[in-house]
């Protein structure tokens, strides 16, 4: 079963540093959408409730958590691109 909305919580350590819950809210979307484009990463349809977001990280260790909203279960298919 696929999970129909999720959230994406990103960690350094313990702390969790940004979350992102249906990728058009975000205030970065059109740049998310063409990042997207460029990595060949799956479209993004407008108005999805899909979960993504463009970050730039200091090296170190880090945690993409996937869960559902409202603690719903899924399958989630994470993909991470390093951005040239």
């Amino acid at each position: 079963d696929v999970l129909t909305d999720p959230v994406l919580t990103l960690f350094r350590g313990s702390s969790p540093i940004l979350t992102n819950d249906d990728w058009g809210d975000d205030a970065q979307a059109a740049l998310t959408a063409v990042v997207a484009a460029q990595v060949g990463a799956f479209p993004l349809p407008a108005g999805s409730t899909d979960a993504a977001v463009v970050v730039t990280l200091p090296p170190g260790g880090y945690t993409l958590h996937a869960s559902g909203k409202d603690g719903s279960t899924g399958v989630a298919l994470v993909e991470v691109y390093l951005v040239p």
